[in-house]
């Protein structure tokens, strides 16, 4: 008759011991690879953003679409009784897929004032990005004449960024990649602030 061997205390604890280690050494690039995949998916949406924003150019002669900076506070800069939001101006261009207008990292955990404490952007302002609403009613060009002039300095339309985030969703300000930006030349980038 074979005798059966079974695992002593001390041999389980060792099994237990490392498992623990093993969770200990891959759970950071597990954090890391999601971050990623977040920060990935926020560029892919501002790319999509990209294309709506060329198929409204394409129909306005190239002039940017008038929206308020900050709908949930009000119509400013506008002279409007109601406010304008970009996501709303933008929607039929971007295939009525509002999905495009958040970033995953927007998530209602920055600490904003009153109305909106507790709250994401997307939920506020119906997108993460916040829109160059100086551009409102003009050619990227334009600006970037105005732009020129007021700084002395020669500015390149592809250097203004069209929309970028509200806010540092992907790292502490002041980090690289802390906001996503999309140029008027469609390409999206890290910038930090």
């Amino acid at each position: 008759m074979a005798r059966r061997q079974a695992f002593t205390l001390i041999e389980l604890l060792v099994v237990i011991a490392i498992i623990g280690l093993l969770i200990a050494i891959v759970m950071p690039s597990l954090s890391q690879a999601r971050g990623s995949a977040k920060r990935t998916a926020c560029a892919s949406n501002l790319r999509q953003i990209g294309i709506a924003f060329r198929s409204y150019l394409n129909a306005s002669r190239d002039r940017y679409p008038y929206a308020s900076a900050m709908p949930s506070l009000g119509s400013m800069p506008l002279e409007t009784p109601e406010p304008i939001y970009l996501a709303d101006v933008l929607a039929a261009d971007a295939g009525q897929a509002s999905d495009h207008f958040h970033c995953p990292n927007d998530n209602g955990t920055i600490e904003r004032p009153a109305p909106n404490t507790g709250k994401s952007y997307f939920e506020t302002e119906r997108s993460s990005y916040e829109y160059q609403f100086r551009l409102a009613g003009r050619t990227l060009e334009e600006f970037a004449q105005r732009m020129s002039e007021f700084t002395d300095t020669r500015i390149n339309p592809n250097d203004i960024f069209i929309l970028r985030d509200y806010n540092n969703f992907h790292a502490p300000g002041g980090k690289p990649g802390a906001r996503r930006y999309l140029y008027g030349d469609g390409r999206v980038t890290d910038f930090e602030m």
